[in-house]
């Protein structure tokens, strides 16, 4: 009802509810608001000057409020005749009743039909179109008065205004929203076409890539090489399937619009590559983006860590975990390992890479870090924050 466009094939509606159900109600306000103006036209029709000005004036009204009830399209040349008519039947009202009983304060023809008009107007075109009704409608109570405005007058104009652009306003921003909510609706079905593509490629591909490896690695030579090349293509899509990026390198912008939560799988998995494997979980994992910016930030410190510390051929893993509450993040390397104490001496001594780029971090959003290491064993470091910073909740 009241709407111009097709119905949307994800919410079932071509409008929001709150402009459809105005629409309803516009439906019974104008007939009512007609036999309202009648009224007041019967009590004075003896007083009046050209009775059947009057007469003509609320038929039209009347003809137009019946017509909509059956013809449900709302667009601007509707509602642009719909002011048209109001605007005809307030400047009728001098004709009908004379300039004398005009002078004294009498009600215009079509009193408050004139401002169903507006508000139409405001639901059908949003907040400008309800201004600019309100706007013609004015004027022509300026008119009507000879330009003699009265309190009366100025105060009409005045609910005039508002009603235009409050109800406009209220109709944008419904809209709007019903547009977040498609875009919602579209990238929900976008993931879930992504996982089951994913589904699809896990089970044939990413194995079969993975088996090449495996035995290239076996057999030696040649073959290795080429297990290395099915290694390189099994992460690229592996990255793919998941969302973190394109296989040739570039990372996707799945972030959304700014403002909007970032799935922190994107920003780990941007982080594999030979000799570091990242496990993620399957459904998105939605933080903070400043959370997202941090962990980024920590994962790079932890993971050059390794490459500084753990030894040459050392490997790390991945691993990425969450709740309704918060993440972990667990960094495991196969690496020469250290001892505790001097992880502590180093951050006493100023080198910042524990105390500051991680530990620092991590305790800044509301979480923790702690290490397990001794020598010759590796080292796993293990990240639990809230999915949104501690000032945030």
């Amino acid at each position: 009802m009241g709407v111009l466009g097709p119905r949307s094939s994800r919410t079932g509606r071509r409008e929001p509810v709150v402009v459809e159900a105005f629409h309803r109600g516009l439906d019974v306000f104008r007939p009512l608001a007609v036999l309202y103006a009648a009224v007041l036209a019967w009590q004075r029709h003896e007083d009046m000057v050209r009775p059947w000005v009057a007469g003509v004036a609320l038929g039209m009204m009347l003809a137009w409020s019946l017509a909509l009830l059956s013809y449900r399209r709302r667009g601007r040349a509707v509602v642009v005749t719909e002011v048209g008519i109001a605007v005809a039947a307030v400047l009728a009202t001098p004709l009908a009743d004379g300039a004398a009983a005009v002078a004294a304060g009498q009600f215009t023809l079509p009193t408050v039909w004139a401002a169903g008009s507006v508000v139409g107007t405001a639901v059908t075109v949003g907040a400008r179109g309800g201004l600019l009704a309100a706007a013609a409608v004015a004027v022509a109570d300026l008119v009507e008065i000879a330009g003699r405005p009265t309190q009366s007058t100025i105060h009409n104009i005045v609910i005039l205004v508002l009603l235009g652009s409050l109800i406009g306003l209220a109709v944008d921003l419904a809209r709007s929203g019903q547009a977040r909510e498609e875009q919602v609706l579209l990238e929900r079905e976008r993931l879930r076409e992504r996982e089951r593509i994913a589904r699809v490629v896990h089970d044939g591909v990413l194995q079969s890539l993975a088996y090449i490896h495996r035995r290239g690695s076996d057999l030696g030579g040649e073959a290795a090489e080429l297990g290395g090349l099915a290694a390189d293509q099994e992460r690229a899509l592996r990255r793919f399937v998941s969302g973190a990026g394109a296989p040739g390198g570039g990372v996707a912008d799945l972030h959304g619009a700014e403002g909007a939560e970032t799935d922190l799988r994107l920003v780990v998995s941007a982080v594999e590559r030979p000799g570091v494997s990242v496990a993620v979980p399957a459904d998105p994992l939605a933080v903070d983006p400043q959370v997202a910016r941090e962990l980024a930030a920590v994962l790079a410190a932890v993971l050059d860590n390794v490459d500084r510390h753990a030894g040459d051929g050392a490997r790390a893993w991945v691993l990425l975990e969450g709740d309704a509450e918060g993440v972990e993040l667990t960094v495991r390397d196969d690496g020469a390992g250290a001892d505790l104490a001097e992880l502590h001496a180093a951050a006493a001594r100023g080198r910042m890479g524990v105390s500051g780029s991680i530990r620092g971090r991590v305790e800044d959003l509301g979480g923790s870090a702690t290490w397990t290491t001794r020598p010759g064993a590796g080292c796993t470091v293990r990240i639990v924050v809230p999915r949104r910073p501690e000032e945030q909740r």
